[in-house]
């Protein structure tokens, strides 16, 4: 199974998947980072959909040696459902953490980031965080082409409230790390199924 912990800058991913990484989680769960397989400078949406599409097919095989795989970073939905791959999946269940502009612009601020990409990241996590409700928002912020023959149709004609969007918001503005961590693994343990959830 496929766990993704997403969310756009700022709203506490890395931070909680480090307590993750500490928790005897990981030793039924591959914990990854998104960026960890290197960022290039011209990094674009196109060059997203390949990475979402190399960290299912990690996925996969994780799973056919009886792992589950959890994926942290900026990885809408939309995108990871349609990733040529996933249908090789047993299951994809998303996690999304969420902050206010202010919060996220403060938090952006706090860590050093250029001044003038904050509104671009303010934009995207308000668009991530309504796409997240309901795949019909914008699409076309994601359905861009790329030489990854991404799956959209799995999808497109979903609604609001289809039980096969699969995403579960957590909202952070009022949550410390240690609290959002905790969440985040509480979330953990409850997707797992049982007959592999850790004891």
């Amino acid at each position: 199974m496929l766990l993704s912990l997403s969310g756009a800058s700022g709203s506490g991913k890395s931070t909680a998947l480090r307590s993750l990484m500490a928790a005897d989680l990981s030793q039924r769960i591959e914990c990854v980072e998104f960026d960890s397989i290197g960022v290039p400078v011209d990094a674009d949406t196109a060059w997203r959909h390949s990475a979402v599409e190399h960290w299912v097919q990690a996925a996969v095989t994780a799973q056919s040696s009886g792992k589950h795989f959890l994926l942290c970073g900026q990885v809408p939905l939309g995108e990871l459902l349609a990733a040529p791959s996933a249908d090789r999946l047993d299951g994809i269940s998303m996690l999304v953490l969420h902050c206010s502009p202010e919060v996220r612009r403060r938090r952006l601020r706090d860590r050093g980031e250029p001044e003038e990409s904050i509104p671009h990241h303010v934009m995207f996590g308000e668009w991530f965080y309504r796409h997240t409700l309901d795949p019909a928002h914008s699409p076309e912020v994601i359905r861009v082409d790329s030489t990854t023959p991404m799956r959209w149709e799995r999808w497109e004609n979903w609604r609001s409230g289809d039980a096969r969007w699969n995403a579960r918001i957590l909202e952070t503005d009022a949550l410390d790390p240690g609290q959002v961590a905790t969440q985040v693994e509480a979330w953990v343990r409850a997707t797992l199924p049982a007959e592999t959830a850790p004891t």
